[in-house]
């Protein structure tokens, strides 16, 4: 799956990973459907992640949480402590434009990838998130023999200036910068570590 991640054209980028061995194949194969099972349950991604570092939900195109496994086409938004998003009603919002999963004898994959957008419950099309829409966030839990690992992978990560008053270009700048250098990757490893620990 590493193939589907954008290139890196511009901007910060954000890589996190964490990764565990276990003692069999079959203790692998069998945790992994638990990883599988977190990694997909978006809206639980904040009692990993930290609650006080960001909120997170699975929303349809009217804006209301979705509890169903994600697909294409549905939204994600996350609250940024402190620092909410005006044009989107509090929140930075991302679409998922891909989600695949592959597997064979011995390796397994589910990835999504998610693209700043506009938010769904308004009219208007500005871009309701504080990284540019060149920006991908790219997630991945897979198992390849006895490890088990979760990955996120921030492609293009440039500040979003477009369409947005002088206040949110400021709060835009504020975010984003202080997620490409120090908040994302906190957050990410946390979520990354979270997902992949395992339970006896």
């Amino acid at each position: 799956m590493d193939e589907k991640i954008p290139k890196q054209q511009t901007g910060a980028t954000t890589d996190v990973s964490s990764k565990i061995e276990l003692e069999t194949e079959e203790l692998a194969i069998a945790h992994f459907q638990t990883v599988k099972k977190r990694f997909l349950a978006m809206n639980s991604w904040e009692l990993y992640a930290g609650e006080e570092k960001a909120e997170f939900s699975l929303r349809d195109g009217n804006g209301e949480i979705l509890l169903e496994e994600p697909k294409r086409g549905d939204y994600f938004c996350i609250k940024t402590p402190g620092l909410h998003n005006k044009t989107g009603d509090g929140y930075d919002w991302v679409q998922i434009e891909h989600i695949e999963e592959e597997s064979d004898a011995h390796n397994e994959c589910v990835y999504i990838r998610v693209r700043p957008c506009a938010n769904p419950t308004k009219p208007d099309d500005h871009v309701a998130h504080f990284f540019d829409p060149k920006a991908t966030s790219n997630f991945l839990v897979k198992r390849i023999g006895r490890e088990v690992i979760a990955e996120v992978h921030g492609r293009n990560e440039v500040p979003n200036k477009d369409d947005v008053g002088m206040i949110e270009k400021v709060r835009n700048n504020i975010v984003a910068l202080g997620g490409m250098l120090i908040a994302s990757e906190f957050q990410w490893k946390a979520l990354t570590s979270a997902i992949v620990k395992y339970e006896e």
